[in-house]
């Protein structure tokens, strides 16, 4: 079977929705299980942010069959999410890395199309062209609002959601074979962008560095690859 790396960022400790989020994100892979793969997720974390801790923690207790790692990183090495992207992307045997946002959702079989599909030719990144969102930021507050204090699986309403357009990579729908993971991490061989941050989540250029990089070394390419949500939501980490 492919081996799927999710790599997620949670930084919920002054805004706890992200972790109520990473409930979701979480729960996808248990009640929308994939068939065709086997998916590992890590996420990025302050070790000091109790809200991701406490549903780390809960999916490691109560679902074992879910392979959840921890990369601990202080809320200025978060900032710079290149960081935690770089040790997780030099990790492990995969076949694909998905470097995602903790607030997307898992379902729809699109983890086993992801692993069956025929990559593009000349691609080093590819990215789904269309993704579900909710359709205005109440409703996904109210979404991350139904996590209650008692962890639990929670699985979203997807009538709830509308289709959105995404005409490049952005930050959470990078997808890359394993291979070009593990030979260049997540800007490496950039120094600059393996810095913390003084000010934490000013600003997050990442992604457009990373995709700079990649066409360095071939195309980036949107594909036909539908089953990922997004919680909407107002309240965000950018300053």
């Amino acid at each position: 079977m492919k081996r799927i790396h999710i790599v997620s960022h949670c930084y919920a400790t002054e805004l706890p929705h992200y972790a109520q989020a990473l409930v979701y994100q979480l729960s996808s892979f248990m009640l929308h299980p994939p068939e065709e793969c086997i998916v590992e997720v890590t996420v990025c974390c302050d070790y000091h942010d109790e809200n991701t801790g406490r549903v780390v923690r809960w999916f490691l207790e109560h679902q074992p069959n879910l392979m959840i790692n921890t990369i601990y990183l202080t809320p200025q090495e978060l900032g710079r999410r290149a960081i935690g992207r770089n040790r997780a992307a030099k990790t492990g045997v995969f076949d694909f890395v998905w470097f995602a946002d903790c607030d997307q959702i898992y379902r729809d079989g699109i983890l086993d199309r992801l692993s069956t599909m025929e990559w593009p030719e000349g691609a080093v990144m590819i990215f789904p062209k269309q993704i579900m969102i909710h359709r205005d930021h109440a409703t996904g507050s109210k979404v991350t609002a139904a996590v209650g204090d008692d962890i639990k699986l929670m699985d979203a309403d997807t009538s709830l959601f509308v289709p959105k357009q995404y005409h490049r990579a952005i930050g959470g729908v990078q997808i890359v074979q394993g291979s070009f993971a593990r030979e260049h991490g997540y800007l490496d061989c950039w120094p600059d962008w393996q810095q913390p941050v003084e000010k934490p989540f000013s600003s997050f250029r990442d992604d457009i560095i990373y995709r700079r990089h990649c066409l360095l070394h071939g195309q980036i390419v949107g594909v036909d690859l539908p089953g990922v949500y997004r919680i909407r939501h107002a309240r965000t980490t950018h300053r």
